[in-house]
Order: structure tokens, then sequence, then C-alpha cells
């Protein structure tokens, strides 16, 4: 019964010991680089009340940490593959994408082969799902188009661990359209789909579909570099705002982007998060382009981590958050999408197990995409 009575007593104690000694640290790091503005009467109270927990009543993101945060790494892809990706026109079997340096690239396989037989039987789904579940070899036969007409080729494709970059793009010839994954915006990364989208333009795309699903977002500079190319006309595409003037950042379109014909579309789920959300959302304030999926992360919040006197700890928070052209707030709401393709909680995760491993069925499977080339044959 006493330990009962003394319990929330103890608690309290242990909170104060916690966050009292960094107190003056702490609201000197808010006051001084703070997205938000906070009383510091508030943040002693909560402190002194709920230790460093407390602060995340103030800034969700707050974390007071022992030492420095290793970068994470990307998450893991990649699996036992062939580097091709395949598509289904008409009820043929295409390659839509056949990456550089893989076993299908190895193997003389090229963009818009059609699949004709696998391991001496047809391309049908139970023979697609063997090529996609073999961990060693498979011998494929395909029809390739020339000058010359059609001729048929054999290729043995050896399969080895091979991962899809983390931006590529394909031309789907029979819809005039580009299809492009964004995986994340990196440095240069706005350089590399331009470039990508500059090659896929000249084979006749006219329409572009940007994949930013469990996109994690990235530098928001890059981002906005890629809006500027897509703009119809002058104005701001994108915002890094807060109540601090070194954090904040408007970046504007001087006039109509090179990319401004193309009709875009945009593939979101609950993993699309940061500069990718505001991405998405920021094209369909520009361009009217369609958000196709579920609601995205509703994570949108710049962070950084302020050390904390001599005491060894750091304090992470909130200091910038990013916005469409419109001012619209995405934090802990997220983008909707225009169209909304649910998914079985199974579905879901096979799908992105086969993004996630380099399927060549990724595509296939996948009714997201599908219900973009609908989308865009009605425009």
């Amino acid at each position: 019964m006493m330990k009962k009575i003394f319990l929330p007593v103890i608690l309290a104690l242990a909170a104060a010991c916690a966050g009292g000694d960094l107190a003056p640290d702490i609201v000197k790091v808010f006051e001084r680089h703070s997205c938000e503005e906070y009383q510091p009467e508030r943040i002693r109270e909560l402190l002194r009340t709920k230790g460093f927990d407390g602060l995340k009543l103030l800034d969700r993101h707050a974390e007071v940490i022992t030492a420095r945060k290793k970068f994470k790494e990307l998450p893991g892809g990649g699996g036992v593959a062939s580097g091709l990706l395949l598509e289904e026109r008409n009820g043929k079997i295409y390659l839509a994408k056949v990456f550089q340096k893989s076993p299908a690239a190895a193997a003389g396989l090229r963009d818009g082969d059609r699949l004709l037989e696998v391991d001496g039987r047809g391309a049908g789904p139970a023979e697609i799902s063997g090529m996609a579940q073999a961990r060693e070899s498979v011998k494929l036969k395909v029809e390739r188009r020339g000058r010359r007409g059609a001729e048929t080729v054999a290729a043995e494709l050896k399969k080895e661990f091979f991962s899809f970059p983390v931006i590529f793009g394909f031309y789907e010839p029979s819809a005039g359209t580009a299809f492009v994954r964004i995986g994340m915006f990196f440095e240069g990364s706005d350089a590399v789909v331009s470039a990508g989208l500059d090659a896929l333009s000249r084979l006749g795309a006219k329409k572009v579909i940007f994949d930013l699903r469990d996109s994690g977002g990235g530098v928001p500079d890059e981002a906005a570099g890629l809006l500027r190319d897509l703009a119809v006309k002058a104005g701001p595409v994108l915002e890094i705002r807060s109540r601090h003037k070194g954090y904040s950042k408007v970046f504007e379109a001087p006039g109509r982007g090179r990319f401004a014909s193309l009709r875009p579309v945009v593939l979101v789920n609950s993993g699309t998060a940061m500069a990718a959300e505001v991405f998405a959302q920021a094209l369909r304030e520009l361009r009217g382009a369609q958000l196709i999926g579920e609601t995205t992360r509703g994570d949108v919040s710049l962070h950084k981590t302020f050390r904390l006197g001599s005491s060894g700890k750091g304090l992470t928070l909130t200091v910038a958050r990013i916005f469409p052209p419109s001012g619209k707030a995405l934090e802990e709401k997220g983008a909707e999408p225009d169209l909304k393709i649910e998914l079985s909680g199974a579905k879901a995760e096979e799908l992105r197990s086969a993004w996630a491993s380099s399927s060549e069925t990724a595509l296939l499977s996948d009714p997201v995409y599908a219900g973009a080339m609908e989308s865009l044959a009605g425009q």
C-alpha cells in the first residue's frame, strides 16, 4: 500500500532530476532555434514535472540524446534478381525496363522486348511467378522489333544480387507515358531526374508518373529544383518556414519550366514523407497533378541537434517545416490522394516487398500503377 501512495512522488522527483540540471541550456536552444515560440516558463515546468519526455508535448520531434546519432542508412533493398521490370500491355508481357549493369543487361535483353517463353514454356502467370522465384538462372525467349521487323532472341539470364537504383525511369510507348521513381531527393537528384525526363521526352513522352511511394524525402532544394522545371509560370514552388530567418527560404520558379508540357500524376502512400510529400502537394497546386494511392505520412519537419553545454548530451528539435506554394500545413495531416486506392494489409506488404526486393514483377502486381495508367488514359 505504501509503495502505491508514494509512487507518483518518486516518479515526479525522478523527472525533475532528469531535466532540471539541463533546463537553462534547453531553454536557450528552444529560444534560439525552435521553429515555434514557447514560453520559457512552460519549458521549465514540463522539465520539472515530466522530465525530457515532457518536451514532446511542445515539439513531437524533440529528444534529448546522449551522443551524436549516426545517420541512418537508406532502407536495405535488393535481392537475387534479374534487373528488369515486366509490364503487361494488351494481354502481352513486355520488358518495360532493363537496368544498366544488371544480369538482364548482361544477357543482352533490351527495353521493349516482348516476353515469349520462360524456360521453354509460355509467358503466363505461372511461368512469370517461377521466373521471379528462381534463385539462379532462367532461359528466356523474347521478341524484338527493329528496322527489319521482328526477330526472336534467346537469352540465358543468370540471376545475382541486384537493387533498383534510388532514381530510375522508363517509357511506356503505347500510352506516351514516362514513369519516374524517386526513392530520395539526394544531392544532385534534380539533375538526374531532369536528364532522364529529357531522354524520355525525346522518346515521345507527353505524360509522366512520378512514383514517390516510400520516399523519405531528402534535400528540399532538390525537390524545389524539379518543381521549377515542371512549373508553367513564375512564382513560388516550395517554402522552408521558421520564425528564424536563418532557417527560412522560399524557392521560386523564374518562369515556364522546361517540362511544363508534361502532364503529371503522383503515386503516394503512408511512407511518402518530408520533401517528397510536399513535392506531391506542390505539383497538385502548380500543375493540377492527381495524387493516387494513400494519404502521405504528415511529417514535414526539419530537425537539428544542438549540444547542451558540456553535459555530453544534445537536444534534437524542429527548426523549420516545409510547405507547398499555398502554405497548406501537412504536418500530422499529410496530403490526401485525389484517387484513393486502398490495399489490404497483405497486399500492401506484398507490394512493398516486391519493390524492396527489386522483383521483376513489381509493376505487374501494382494496382496503384495500374490506376495511374487508367487515369492518364482519360486525359
